[in-house]
Protein backbone atom coordinates (compact mmCIF):
# COMPACT_ATOMS: atom_id res chain seq x y z
CA UNK A 1 0.00 0.00 0.00
CA UNK A 2 1.46 3.53 -1.01
CA UNK A 3 2.44 6.09 1.77
CA UNK A 4 0.17 9.23 0.70
CA UNK A 5 1.29 12.35 2.85
CA UNK A 6 -1.74 13.55 4.85
CA UNK A 7 -3.03 17.30 3.53
CA UNK A 8 -5.41 17.99 6.46
CA UNK A 9 -4.94 16.57 10.16
CA UNK A 10 -7.88 17.86 12.80
CA UNK A 11 -7.17 17.55 16.42
CA UNK A 12 -9.52 14.66 17.99
CA UNK A 13 -11.03 15.78 20.62
CA UNK A 14 -14.61 16.84 21.55
CA UNK A 15 -13.48 19.86 23.27
CA UNK A 16 -13.33 22.92 21.67
CA UNK A 17 -12.29 21.07 18.46
CA UNK A 18 -8.62 22.09 19.50
CA UNK A 19 -6.41 20.93 22.32
CA UNK A 20 -6.35 24.42 24.15
CA UNK A 21 -8.10 22.11 26.86
CA UNK A 22 -4.78 20.60 27.37
CA UNK A 23 -1.74 22.60 26.36
CA UNK A 24 -1.28 26.59 26.01
CA UNK A 25 -2.14 28.41 29.15
CA UNK A 26 1.09 28.82 31.12
CA UNK A 27 -0.07 26.21 33.99
CA UNK A 28 -1.03 23.81 31.47
CA UNK A 29 2.41 24.56 30.20
CA UNK A 30 3.78 23.89 33.47
CA UNK A 31 2.45 20.76 34.46
CA UNK A 32 3.69 18.98 30.67
CA UNK A 33 7.27 20.31 31.56
CA UNK A 34 6.94 18.51 34.97
CA UNK A 35 6.33 15.12 33.28
CA UNK A 36 8.72 15.74 30.64
CA UNK A 37 11.79 16.22 33.36
CA UNK A 38 9.94 13.61 35.43
CA UNK A 39 10.12 11.20 32.35
CA UNK A 40 14.01 11.91 31.72
CA UNK A 41 14.65 10.58 35.13
CA UNK A 42 12.91 7.80 34.85
CA UNK A 43 14.30 7.01 31.10
CA UNK A 44 18.30 7.97 32.64
CA UNK A 45 17.12 5.48 35.75
CA UNK A 46 15.80 2.79 33.32
CA UNK A 47 18.73 2.91 30.90
CA UNK A 48 21.34 2.70 33.90
CA UNK A 49 19.60 -0.62 34.64
CA UNK A 50 18.98 -0.02 38.05
CA UNK A 51 15.60 -1.78 38.44
CA UNK A 52 15.10 -5.76 38.68
CA UNK A 53 11.58 -6.78 37.16
CA UNK A 54 9.29 -5.67 40.11
CA UNK A 55 10.75 -2.33 40.24
CA UNK A 56 10.66 -1.75 36.90
CA UNK A 57 7.19 -2.38 36.39
CA UNK A 58 6.03 -0.55 39.39
CA UNK A 59 7.77 2.56 38.36
CA UNK A 60 6.25 1.91 34.60
CA UNK A 61 3.29 1.89 35.77
CA UNK A 62 3.33 5.05 37.97
CA UNK A 63 4.64 6.12 34.55
CA UNK A 64 1.62 5.46 33.06
CA UNK A 65 -0.44 7.31 35.66
CA UNK A 66 1.50 9.97 35.27
CA UNK A 67 1.06 10.32 31.41
CA UNK A 68 -1.88 8.55 31.05
CA UNK A 69 -4.71 11.10 32.70
CA UNK A 70 -6.50 14.13 31.80
CA UNK A 71 -4.29 15.46 34.71
CA UNK A 72 -3.59 18.55 32.04
CA UNK A 73 -6.97 19.25 31.30
CA UNK A 74 -7.47 21.33 35.44
CA UNK A 75 -4.73 23.82 35.55
CA UNK A 76 -5.47 27.11 34.37
CA UNK A 77 -8.26 29.08 34.83
CA UNK A 78 -11.18 27.30 33.12
CA UNK A 79 -12.31 25.16 36.33
CA UNK A 80 -13.34 26.36 39.44
CA UNK A 81 -10.15 26.94 42.43
CA UNK A 82 -11.57 24.17 44.25
CA UNK A 83 -11.80 21.51 41.40
CA UNK A 84 -8.14 23.04 40.26
CA UNK A 85 -6.62 22.46 44.16
CA UNK A 86 -7.48 19.20 44.14
CA UNK A 87 -6.72 17.92 41.01
CA UNK A 88 -3.47 19.50 40.78
CA UNK A 89 -2.78 18.39 44.33
CA UNK A 90 -3.11 15.05 42.98
CA UNK A 91 -1.24 15.46 39.99
CA UNK A 92 2.06 16.55 42.24
CA UNK A 93 1.27 13.71 44.55
CA UNK A 94 1.73 11.08 41.39
CA UNK A 95 4.41 12.59 40.26
CA UNK A 96 6.37 13.12 43.36
CA UNK A 97 5.64 9.35 44.16
CA UNK A 98 7.40 8.35 40.62
CA UNK A 99 10.94 10.15 42.19
CA UNK A 100 10.34 7.88 45.36
CA UNK A 101 10.35 4.65 43.21
CA UNK A 102 13.35 5.68 41.63
CA UNK A 103 15.10 6.37 45.08
CA UNK A 104 15.53 9.81 43.74
CA UNK A 105 14.35 13.10 46.23
CA UNK A 106 11.45 14.78 43.83
CA UNK A 107 12.08 18.40 42.99
CA UNK A 108 10.95 20.86 45.71
CA UNK A 109 8.43 22.33 43.06
CA UNK A 110 6.56 19.77 43.54
CA UNK A 111 5.75 20.48 46.86
CA UNK A 112 4.19 23.96 45.76
CA UNK A 113 0.51 24.85 44.03
CA UNK A 114 1.30 26.20 40.60
CA UNK A 115 -2.43 26.65 39.45
CA UNK A 116 -4.96 28.44 41.33
CA UNK A 117 -8.08 27.97 38.94
CA UNK A 118 -10.93 30.97 38.67
CA UNK A 119 -13.03 32.14 41.55
CA UNK A 120 -15.58 32.43 39.06
CA UNK A 121 -15.36 28.23 37.31
CA UNK A 122 -18.13 26.22 38.55
CA UNK A 123 -17.10 23.39 40.53
CA UNK A 124 -18.49 20.83 38.32
CA UNK A 125 -16.41 19.21 35.91
CA UNK A 126 -16.39 21.85 32.96
CA UNK A 127 -17.11 25.71 32.65
CA UNK A 128 -20.13 26.32 31.64
CA UNK A 129 -20.90 27.41 27.64
CA UNK A 130 -20.34 31.36 27.15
Amino acid sequence: MPVRPLTKLVAGSWVKGNLDTWIGHPDKNRAWDFLVEARRHVDAALAAGRFDTRQRERLELQLAVCEGSDWFWWPGDENSAASVSRMEHLYRMQLTGLYRLMDETPPDYLAQPFSRGSVQGSDGVMRPAQ
